[in-house]
């Protein structure tokens, strides 16, 4: 089935989701086929090298490694780790708004891909965890959208260390406002409480996975709640982390 797929991919290549130029890939190729998203452009987007250790807050580049941002110092976050792959600018803006509000699902597999290969130092520094938890979306918004974004680019990441995804344990109870646009306080107030437990849980260590972190307010109360009802350790993985507005 993988090398009909690869056949496949070799004989009609798709096209990059940035650029639109062809993507063109040897038929034995061993890296993953599902990022239609060509090399170049890869290279290209602002890829999240110096960050916060705790909240994966994008830091400037003369920093020295594995320090904490000012916030994390003041006041430690309840989430145990976040690794976010890129920071939120420039093309990357532009593929999470393909993702969420053009039903580009290709864009779903691309990042999940992506998310797959920035695994692998994470799972080897925290351990693997029982389950993925992708950021629940109010009922509202989901048929809205028709699709959680969220649950979307957690697919690849399960299939390849045999996960699974629980997206009936946690529901998000309250329509909160869209937290876009809003500072830091704001987003705090706005998202207390918008979750609540659906059934009981079970897991020692949970993996909340979301496109795009901003201030870290959704994941951190999404954090609490699990900690709340026995969770031991919780991470977060994105594909985004936004920076600080300046």
């Amino acid at each position: 089935m993988e090398l009909a797929h690869k056949l496949f991919t070799a004989l009609f290549p798709s096209r990059c989701l940035l650029c639109r130029n062809t993507i063109h890939l040897p038929v034995m190729e061993q890296e993953a086929v599902d990022i239609d998203i060509c090399g170049p452009c890869i290279s290209g987007l602002p890829h999240n090298c110096r960050y916060c250790s705790r909240c994966a807050l994008p830091l400037p580049v003369d920093l020295p490694a594995n320090v904490m941002c000012g916030r994390c110092i003041q006041k430690t976050p309840v989430f145990d780790y976040c690794q976010s792959l890129f920071r939120y600018e420039d093309d990357v803006i532009k593929l999470v708004h393909q993702l969420k509000f053009s039903d580009r699902l290709t864009c779903a597999r691309s990042i999940g891909e992506m998310l797959v290969k920035g695994s692998e130092r994470l799972f080897s520094t925290h351990g693997k965890p029982d389950c993925l938890l992708p950021v629940p979306l109010h009922s509202k918004r989901l048929y809205d959208r028709g699709y959680n974004q969220s649950i979307e680019i957690s697919r690849g990441l399960a299939r390849q260390h045999t996960m699974v995804i629980d997206h009936v344990s946690v529901i998000r109870q309250r329509s909160t406002a869209t937290q876009t646009g809003l500072d830091a306080r704001s987003r705090l107030k706005n998202i207390k409480g918008a979750f609540r437990l659906n059934k009981e849980i079970s897991y020692d260590h949970v993996l909340i996975i979301d496109d795009v972190v901003t201030t870290s307010a959704t994941v951190n109360e999404l954090a609490r709640l699990l900690k709340k009802n026995g969770v031991r350790k919780v991470g977060v993985l994105s594909f985004a982390r936004a920076p600080l507005k300046t």
